[in-house]
């Protein structure tokens, strides 16, 4: 009989994603996956694999954390505007507030790891694809037709994780402002 898991997975994987959202893939060792994980070195690998299947963990947990808080905004209430405005000024705060320097894991990966990992690119293909369709139904909310809809939706994800990609490198949070602007005037106004 298996022994139950001594440690809170959760969190263990928090602080995984945590050090690979910081070093990236290749720069992180196993010794620094066993340091933020406080587990030995052969519990961590039982309970989750190898480096490539603790980094795809980090994916999947960004996904269902950062990724879904952002999800659930667009489920949420308020017009499409203002959702998307919202999706933008998390950026725009965030740089403002210098939180902005590791940049956003999703990309991150996408950069370093997706061009030749299959899994991970699948991993970021179905997060953005998740995201775009939360985006997609909000707008079609304002009575925007489906094409017109999954166009806009495409388009404010390329420029949202743009941006995210841009405020690692440092760019000022008025060309982040600029950007949410120029996507929100793509908005058809609502309807009285």
């Amino acid at each position: 009989m298996a022994r139950p898991r001594e440690f809170d997975e959760h969190q263990v994987i928090e602080s995984l994603m945590k050090i690979f959202w910081d070093k990236g893939y290749e720069a992180t060792t196993m010794q620094d996956l066993v340091k933020a994980s406080g587990l030995l070195k052969g519990s961590l690998y039982g309970a989750f694999g190898d480096k490539q299947a603790l980094y795809l963990a980090a994916l999947k947990h960004y996904d269902r954390t950062r990724i879904q808080a952002e999800i659930d905004m667009f489920n949420g209430e308020g017009s499409a505007r203002q959702k998307i405005a919202r999706l933008f000024d998390n950026v725009i705060e965030s740089t403002k507030r210098g939180l902005f320097g590791g940049g956003c894991l999703l990309c991150n990966a996408s950069l370093e790891k997706a061009v030749s990992d299959k899994q991970v690119k699948n991993e970021i293909k179905t997060t953005i694809r998740r995201l775009k369709v939360a985006i997609m139904d909000a707008i079609k909310v304002e009575q925007v037709n489906e094409d017109q809809a999954g166009s806009l939706a495409a388009f404010i994800v390329s420029a949202y994780f743009g941006t995210r990609v841009l405020a690692k490198g440092g760019a000022p949070a008025a060309m982040i402002g600029d950007t949410r602007d120029h996507c929100l005037q793509l908005l058809p106004r609502a309807r009285a």
